[in-house]
């Protein structure tokens, strides 16, 4: 009897650290807060949790990022998941850096509503699309406290990815119904609400009888031509559609995948699939401009079976890059996109972080000549990241284009978050698994000097299931604000 009593303690216990459950609106962390989550550390064999620290002696701005302005779509690194059409990860907002800050929360579900993607309108609400294990939804907030202003519902696997476009409209593949839809907010005196005034079909791109549960749109893109992008999971397909005539053109990539977002430059669309990068263009069809394979590996080590990050380009449109899936470190893979020979195309093929202990599964950030990777290895989409190991590398690719260099690496944070750098003050934010704290799951905001790698600043959000990342995005938006995708909904600091 004493047996099953402590069992039953036991297990209980486990329920409470990892799903204690809302109240109201607001999620909780771990019972009683921040001291017992530290108490409960110690007593399992990890540390004393930190609370915040602010190390920041001088902020050190960068000049904004330079590309080209995007005709149809955001140009405040809030077009999509990765800041913009180059999926640069670069933003020009200031996120928090001292100690007084305040932190909310939103659980949109006790079992799961991952909120995917966010992104600040123009009047600077927050809006993201939340996917649950029945029901997704689009979601539109008040900044300040997380509350719902209005919300509708999307078909089956829709919103992994959406954008908003040079109006502040919402762009976004609808799932199983096939469709890219277009959504504003309408104000009235009741409130808020959302209006779908488009929807463009592609299902004729993939007859009924072909379809899986992995067709659908994962993501989409406008061009510098106004034709909208799309890809379908599985079967794998690409293509657009020309909005003015709602044409569209596809292209079916036998024995492949495509698990990983779109990006543009005013060259072409680009994105990976499980066995070569491509590079496309736009002329009364689908032309290939460049197709490079990759090694994708003997498994799946992370979510996907090849390259897990979807690709950037940098340096003035010149060089693109993104990660392999290879043995017994993947690598990260930078190449040129501008007019020289094939056999002159990769700049470089750089290891990555330990062996067997390494995985790239985000896209990474890129600014001028430079990118910063962050090691994902063991991070998951199902709120367990327990184990999570850390790295963090900046990269820059010489001046000639003949190689890659090494600049700094940082072993003290661990994150699957997908980090953001500011240009307005030279801060890597990342949304931290912290190492060392017994059967406590305890996140933290963080950030990274971009010039020396140095941890600087942290702020403990929360303890628990409730609080795992998921691998979801973090997003730096307007008036010093920070918000994450967690596994029940999402969180901020301000």
């Amino acid at each position: 009897m004493k047996k099953l009593f402590l069992s039953v303690v036991v297990l209980l216990g486990c329920w409470l650290v990892y799903w204690w459950p809302s109240s109201g609106a607001e999620a909780k962390s771990f019972p009683g807060g921040f001291e017992v989550s530290s108490l409960v550390s110690q007593f399992t064999g990890g540390k004393v949790l930190p609370e915040s620290f602010s190390h920041i002696e001088g902020l050190k701005p960068l000049p904004v990022l330079p590309m080209p302005l995007h005709p149809f779509q955001d140009n405040r690194g809030m077009a999509g998941a990765h800041a913009d059409s180059y999926n640069s990860g670069v933003v020009p907002f200031s996120g928090p850096t001292g100690n007084q800050v305040f932190t909310r929360s939103r659980m949109m579900s006790a079992l799961f509503s991952g909120c995917s993607t966010q992104n600040f309108d123009p009047q600077g609400r927050l809006i993201s699309v939340c996917v649950g294990l029945h029901k997704s939804y689009l979601v539109l907030m008040n900044p300040d406290d997380l509350s719902v202003l209005a919300k509708t519902e999307l078909p089956p696997m829709s919103g992994w990815y959406f954008r908003l476009d040079s109006q502040g409209r919402v762009w976004i593949p609808a799932g199983h119904a096939m469709e890219l839809r277009r959504y504003y907010v309408e104000e009235s005196a009741e409130g808020f609400a959302w209006v779908m005034d488009r929807r463009l079909d592609v299902g004729s791109a993939i007859p009924e009888a072909e379809r899986v549960v992995k067709s659908f749109p994962m993501d989409l893109v406008f061009d510098w031509q106004g034709n909208l992008w799309f890809t379908v999971f599985e079967p794998a397909l690409m293509g657009y559609v020309e909005v003015d005539t709602d044409k569209v053109y596809t292209k079916r990539l036998q024995d492949e995948v495509i698990e990983n977002g779109l990006g543009a430059s005013p060259e072409g669309v680009f994105f990976v699939t499980d066995r070569y990068f491509y590079y496309l263009n736009a002329d009364q069809g689908i032309q290939v401009s460049s197709r490079f394979s990759y090694d994708q590996g003997n498994s799946i080590k992370g979510l996907s079976r090849g390259s897990g990050s979807t690709p950037v380009v940098f340096a003035n449109g010149k060089l693109a890059a993104f990660g392999d899936n290879a043995e017994p470190r993947p690598n990260v893979l930078v190449y040129r996109l501008d007019d020289v020979p094939d056999d002159q195309r990769l700049v470089c093929k750089t290891p990555m972080f330990k062996d067997n202990l390494s995985v790239l599964e985000n896209s990474f950030i890129a600014y001028d000549h430079s990118i910063v990777v962050e090691n994902n290895f063991n991070f998951s989409v199902f709120g367990d990241s327990a184990g999570g190991q850390s790295g963090l590398v900046r990269i820059d690719v010489k001046p000639d284009f003949s190689g890659c260099d090494i600049v700094w690496e940082n072993n003290e944070v661990a994150s699957g978050s997908g980090a953001k750098l500011s240009t307005g003050n030279g801060l890597i934010y990342q949304y931290v698994l912290e190492e060392n704290t017994g059967w406590v799951n305890a996140w933290y905001f963080t950030a990274v000097d971009f010039h020396t790698g140095e941890l600087v600043w942290k702020q403990y959000a929360g303890s628990g299931k409730q609080w795992d990342n998921a691998m979801l995005t973090v997003t730096v938006g307007p008036a010093g604000r920070l918000v994450v995708g967690t596994y029940t909904g999402l969180v901020s600091v301000q």
